[in-house]
């Protein structure tokens, strides 16, 4: 049966989606579908929240509706858009849906987006696990775009399947919470990602900043240990776990209590207010970044972050992390850089300083 891909959380999940499709089933004479929403990292993108389709040009028309991203597209000034080039390097039509409407808009958008494509089904898929969030974990950060989107997809009209990859490697819940919820709410296990499906994506990991996929993707290619990531969050554990794939057929929407009270949202502040009174919104957190009010710490040197890291006990750090701490120039360490991932050893950027 074929189904859209629908990445929980922006362009990370969309690349877990294309990382798990084997695991999925996927047709692999078939491009795959995957609709994601786009939602940035303000060093990309200055502008607070997530965008919606108007905000980008160049988007192809799907039953009249302008939603395809091609690798010409656009977002309008101020920032960027790493859709645009990860639609061209991926064996994959990618589409974009927006939070606008809420949760009731975004049903609308993959009912008629999977109806146009001929997708009998979605699945949601999430790095990391923190869709499965009950609202009050310490660690959670960003539960608001993950809960919109399952809430969203759980109304369309269409069997829905949860897919999960690396429980816990994107920093909020550990993984042994989300593998937890999931056993509870009859979640099955069906694999892991292996190196061959790491390398069919290579291209696309040597450069995209996501930082959960890029864990998972380094556990797949056999790294342990753990990882420095962002918000100077505790390391991330790098473990066999943290490329395993998790598939819950059919969720029920009281499972899920983040999304169900956000079922009935007509407009994205209408859920950020939800959000905001029972967990956290990380709206909220950008803003105050975007307004200077909530600054990192001072740059630091390469090698006193990474001996900072080092200390934390972690024996890896992200690009994102490393562009948080350092305005250094990253390149001149490219020794250090892990299987060309986003990912850089600790150590080897102590003994090349």
């Amino acid at each position: 049966m074929r189904t859209l891909l629908v990445a929980a959380g922006g362009g990370g999940d969309a690349v877990g989606a294309m990382l798990i499709r084997r695991l999925l089933g996927h047709d692999p004479r078939e491009q795959a579908l995957v609709s994601t929403c786009a939602w940035e990292r303000l060093r990309i993108d200055p502008v607070p929240g997530p965008r919606s389709r108007g905000d980008f040009v160049g988007l192809r028309a799907i039953a009249g509706v302008r939603a395809e991203v091609g690798p010409t597209s656009d977002t309008l000034p101020a920032g960027r858009s790493v859709l645009p080039r990860l639609a061209g390097d991926i064996d994959a039509r990618l589409f974009v849906h927006d939070f606008a409407g809420g949760a009731v808009g975004l049903a609308d958008q993959l009912r008629s987006l999977a109806q146009a494509l001929d997708a009998r089904s979605l699945t949601v898929v999430d790095v990391g696990g923190d869709i499965v969030a009950r609202g009050d974990e310490s660690r959670l950060l960003s539960p608001l775009a993950d809960s919109l989107t399952l809430a969203a997809s759980m109304q369309a009209g269409l069997p829905v399947r949860l897919a999960i990859l690396g429980p816990g490697v994107d920093g909020e819940l550990t993984a042994g919470e989300v593998t937890q919820i999931l056993a509870r709410l009859r979640g099955e296990r069906i694999g892991a990602v292996t190196p061959s499906d790491v390398e069919d994506l290579s291209d696309v990991l040597a450069w995209h900043p996501t930082e959960a996929t890029t864990v998972a993707a380094a556990a797949a290619m056999g790294h342990r240990g753990s990882v420095d990531m962002r918000r100077g969050l505790d390391p991330v554990p790098v473990t066999d776990d943290s490329s395993s794939v998790w598939i819950m057929d059919a969720p029920a929407i009281e499972e899920f209590p983040l999304a169900a009270s956000l079922m009935q949202t007509h407009s994205l502040q209408a859920a950020e207010q939800i959000m905001r009174n029972i967990a956290v919104d990380e709206l909220d957190y950008e803003r105050r970044r975007a307004a200077g009010q909530s600054p990192l710490r001072p740059p630091m040197s390469l090698s006193a972050i990474a001996r900072t890291s080092l200390e934390l006990g972690a024996s890896f750090i992200t690009t994102r992390r490393l562009l948080e701490a350092t305005t250094a120039d990253c390149p001149q360490f490219e020794a250090a850089r892990v299987d060309g991932l986003g990912l850089w050893s600790l150590r080897a950027i102590v003994n090349g300083a």
